[in-house]
């Protein structure tokens, strides 16, 4: 047991004490070569970003002109859990509405361009829409309308009495 504890203490002393390092050479360093340094790697780190960012956009773009054809578009493409997908696709000046599953794929309707409302709408104007649906749906605005528009009443009936 007394070989065990003095085994223990020995590890430990070697563990703090660690193994002795000898230095050959001290390179004297400069602050200005260390900045220099800094802006280098960090000039490398930058352009690794960018080069990425543009690397996959340019691979995007090519992959949209690989993956397209000239006879069918692609509208919309609807993915819900489970593998399945739900595709809007136009041949033709006709619009196929499809189910895509792991297995097969089956035509859901077939429409004509006329009857499928495509909505060209910008999407600013939408947004702007739906923020001021929002805005007037808010509880706190409903309360002050009534509170303005009381005030407005008592305005009016006051000028009515001079």
């Amino acid at each position: 047991m007394k070989g065990w504890i003095k085994l223990i203490y020995s590890f430990i002393f070697l563990y703090f004490n660690g193994t002795p390092v000898y230095c050959t050479g001290l390179e004297e360093v400069s602050i200005i070569k260390a900045i220099l340094q800094l802006i280098f790697y960090l000039g490398v780190f930058v352009a690794v970003i960018l080069l990425s960012i543009y690397g996959t956009r340019f691979i995007a773009k090519n992959y949209k002109r690989a993956a397209s054809s000239k006879y069918a578009e692609l509208l919309d493409i609807l993915n819900i859990p489970g593998g399945s997908k739900i595709a809007i696709i136009k041949i033709n000046e006709r619009i196929y509405i499809l189910s895509i599953n792991n297995s097969c794929t089956t035509v859901i309707d077939k429409l004509s361009k006329e009857e499928f409302n495509i909505l060209d709408e910008n999407f600013d104007n939408y947004l702007d829409k739906y923020i001021d649906k929002w805005h007037d749906n808010l509880k706190i605005n409903r309360i002050l309308n009534k509170f303005y528009s009381k005030k407005d009443k008592e305005d009016f009936s006051d000028e009515e009495k001079d």
